[in-house]
């Protein structure tokens, strides 16, 4: 039973925090402590799937040269992420292979020989560069990144968030440096979406149409052709059909403008029914190149469209389009006079950015990876959302021979952990993948299986761990394996913006040494 840990969560809840920031609690048995650490010897699975979030905490467990903090490291520990998250971990025997889609955008403009800029707060920062370059830590010949930090401590939190700063380092960017391609992603449209504040949405709004104003007046001033467009939906819609709160990404179509000075009024210059796989083939298509083969995106401009010299990408984060209620649409109630215009007088359509136009599910909400990595491959790309779940079988995983061994071979005295997110569905990973693995340790024999939950907060309900540890708990009685250890928010476990100390190593030490908020359950 998980009724002591229920309670604590809900305690933690009564105080005002979310799944988001709860503190590593962590299940002890009286007169014994703490239970099911990670320990030398063991096998830990770290069933996440994306790439960004995961590096910091994996580098405390792999890297022996790891000095973020003190730490002790395992040599024996049998580390197995569910994908390779970065090149420098390319030694680990990932559970799936990393998809990267050859020749993106940026390769074909830099084979050209253009120059190009990725400029995005450090929130969004691998958006535009590991995604939109098809999974590549590296820049292309030419092409230049430049991160603003993301004001991150919620305390601090502004419906600007960083940006008038992008589009100011964006524009000083452009003036000194002939930068052919520049893309930015202005982040604050994601980060209020998911913040029950209708309010400060509406004035989240408000600030990107003013850095919206910054760099149209720019754009048109020096001639540049601007395009704005968005990667997936969340700030158009503020609630539910039942009144609560709608925090997570939309099924909505996202914006696409088209502003060129020699576009102005001809709204019939675009074709409909596009997708973010389309964007990629008419950025080249404008700037004269062929699109590759591969690309199979196709260019939205009709052929009587000439071609440009510079093009500015700006993505706004989250800006879906929704319906035309100032009560419910953040973005219909704001005061936008610059994107109102932008509207008025170029030509415009929606792109579809979710479920099985970028490679998802059918019916699936679109996200900021799947959205980049889309746009700037400028095909259709069987996410990792779609082929993994369906690869977690005992046929499909007794390929990565590593891992089967390491399982069969493990000894009674020695445990599994399974590191996942406590979410219906993400695009880190999902409590019916952590099942999943489960019913395969289940059926090859596994001693010992610890769960160590990261609860979300993000692509779940603010504060659903707990109906989702129910569930969980469910499903354990029903498989008779395994049992959870630990729950530890998504902000410490997951954290991305470089808090090693504050938030990774908490995470880390209650996963290894038990530290945190203790339940109390009797074996």
């Amino acid at each position: 039973m998980i009724t002591a840990l229920l309670g604590l969560i809900q305690r933690h809840y009564d105080s005002g925090l979310d799944d988001y920031w709860l503190p590593p609690l962590i299940k002890s048995v009286p007169d014994e402590g703490p239970v099911g650490r990670v320990s030398d010897g063991d096998v830990l699975i770290f069933a996440c799937r994306r790439g960004e979030r995961e590096i910091q905490l994996t580098e405390a467990f792999v890297d022996p040269e790891f000095t973020r903090f003190q730490r002790k490291f395992m040599p024996d520990l049998g580390f197995f992420p569910m994908v390779e998250y970065h090149s420098k971990f390319t030694g680990l025997p990932a559970l799936f292979p990393a998809v990267r889609p050859p020749h993106p955008l940026g390769e074909v403009l830099s084979r050209n020989g253009l120059s190009q800029l990725r400029i995005a707060e450090s929130e969004k920062f691998s958006h535009v560069t590991y995604y939109f370059n098809g999974r590549r830590e590296q820049p292309h010949p030419g092409e230049e990144w430049i991160s603003i930090p993301s004001v991150t401590s919620s305390t601090e939190l502004h419906p600007a968030m960083r940006s008038v700063e992008i589009v100011e380092a964006l524009i000083r960017s452009l003036d000194e440096k002939d930068y052919r391609f520049a893309v930015a992603n202005l982040a604050a449209g994601d980060i209020f979406g998911h913040i029950p504040d209708f309010q400060a949405q509406v004035r989240c709004v408000e600030m990107i149409d003013q850095a919206v104003g910054i760099v149209a007046d720019f754009c048109q001033r020096s001639g540049c052709c601007l395009i704005l467009t968005a990667d997936h939906g969340l700030l158009e819609q503020a609630y539910l059909p039942d009144g609560s709160w709608s925090l997570g990404h939309t099924r909505a179509s996202v914006p696409f403008v088209l502003a060129d000075p020699m576009l102005k009024g001809r709204q019939g210059a675009l074709a409909s029914g596009g997708s973010l796989a389309d964007v990629a083939p008419t950025i080249l298509k404008l700037m004269g190149f062929d699109p590759p083969g591969i690309m199979t995106g196709r260019p939205l401009i009709k052929q009587y469209v000439g071609m440009v010299d510079r093009i500015v990408l700006l993505i706004l984060d989250g800006f879906g389009q929704g319906e035309e209620n100032p009560r419910n649409n953040p973005i219909y109630a704001a005061e936008t006079p610059n994107l109102d215009q932008l509207f008025r007088l170029f030509p415009h359509t929606r792109l579809q950015a979710s479920g099985a136009a970028v490679g998802l599910a059918p019916n699936s909400s679109g996200n900021s990876e799947t959205g980049h990595l889309t746009l700037g491959s400028g095909r259709v790309i069987i996410q990792d959302e779609v082929r993994i779940p369906a690869g977690i079988t005992p046929d499909q995983l007794q390929r990565n021979r590593a891992f089967y061994r390491r399982i069969k071979s493990l000894p009674p005295s020695r445990g599994v952990h399974i590191l996942f997110l406590l979410s219906p569905g993400s695009s880190h990973g999902s409590l019916d993948e952590a099942l999943k693995l489960l019913a395969v340790l289940k059926e090859w024999g596994a001693p010992k299986v610890y769960l160590h939950a990261i609860s979300d907060g993000r692509s779940a309900p603010r504060r659903g761990a707990v109906d989702l540890l129910l569930q969980l708990q469910e499903a354990l009685d029903r498989l008779g394996i395994g049992e959870v250890v630990t729950v530890c928010g998504r902000g410490y476990a997951l954290d991305r913006s470089g808090h090693y100390r504050e938030r990774t190593k908490l995470a880390y030490e209650a996963l290894v040494d038990g530290r945190g908020l203790g339940w109390y359950e009797r074996l």
